[in-house]
C-alpha cells in the first residue's frame, strides 16, 4: 500500500521536496481540490533557481504561502503550496528560492508548464487555454518557459536548410500578381 507522502511525491514527480500534508475540499462552486503542503528539503531550501548556487537568505519567509497549480488529477485541481523566501545570489542578485517543483518565476509545475507547452505545438491557442483551464496570455508565457526543455537547440534547426521559397498572390485594387522567391 502506497502512502499519501509518496502518492504526492510521485505525482509532483520530482526530488528534494518534503510533503507536509495533503488537503482534499470542495470549493464553493463545488470544484474539487487537493492541495499539497511540501516545502524543499533542507539541502536544497536556500539554492538560486538558476544556478543552483547556495546562497545566503535575504529576507524571512513571507506572510502568505505560495500557490502553484499542477495538473489536474481527473476533475480534481490540484496545487502546491509552500513558504518561500529570497535569496542573495552573488550571479542573478537578489531571486526568489529554488522550489524543485517549477521555474523560476512561475505559479505552475514544471510537468505542467511543458504539458502546455508540448499541447501548444499541437493545438491552436485557445484549445489549449480551454483544456488546461488558463487563460490564452498564459499558454504563450509556458511556452516561454519551456522553450528550453522542448527544444534545446533552436540554432541547429535551419543547420540542413538549402532552399527557401516564398509565395505571394495579390489580387485587390486591380493587381493580378504571383511573387515566387
Amino acid at each position: 500500500m502506497v502512502s499519501a507522502n509518496t502518492l504526492c511525491k510521485k505525482l509532483l514527480n520530482v526530488k528534494h521536496v518534503v510533503v507536509e500534508d495533503v488537503n482534499f475540499y470542495f470549493d464553493q462552486d463545488g470544484v474539487s481540490h487537493l492541495k499539497i503542503h511540501a516545502r524543499t528539503d533542507k539541502w536544497h531550501q536556500d539554492d538560486c533557481p538558476f544556478c543552483h548556487r547556495r546562497c545566503h537568505r535575504y529576507d524571512q519567509t513571507t506572510d502568505q504561502p505560495r500557490t502553484w497549480r499542477t495538473l489536474d488529477f481527473g476533475a480534481t485541481l490540484v496545487e502546491v503550496e509552500s513558504w518561500t523566501h529570497r535569496i542573495d545570489c552573488p550571479e542573478h542578485g537578489v531571486v526568489t528560492a529554488y522550489v524543485p517543483w517549477a521555474y523560476p518565476g512561475s505559479r505552475f509545475t514544471r510537468d505542467f508548464d511543458l504539458t502546455v507547452g508540448w499541447l501548444a505545438v499541437y493545438l491552436p491557442r485557445s484549445v489549449v487555454s480551454e483544456y488546461m483551464r488558463i487563460d490564452w496570455e498564459t499558454v504563450g508565457r509556458c511556452v516561454n518557459r519551456t522553450l528550453n526543455d522542448i527544444e534545446p537547440e533552436r540554432s541547429k534547426r535551419l543547420d540542413s536548410l538549402v532552399n527557401i521559397g516564398i509565395d505571394e498572390t495579390s489580387y485587390k485594387k486591380g493587381h493580378k500578381y504571383i511573387t515566387v522567391i
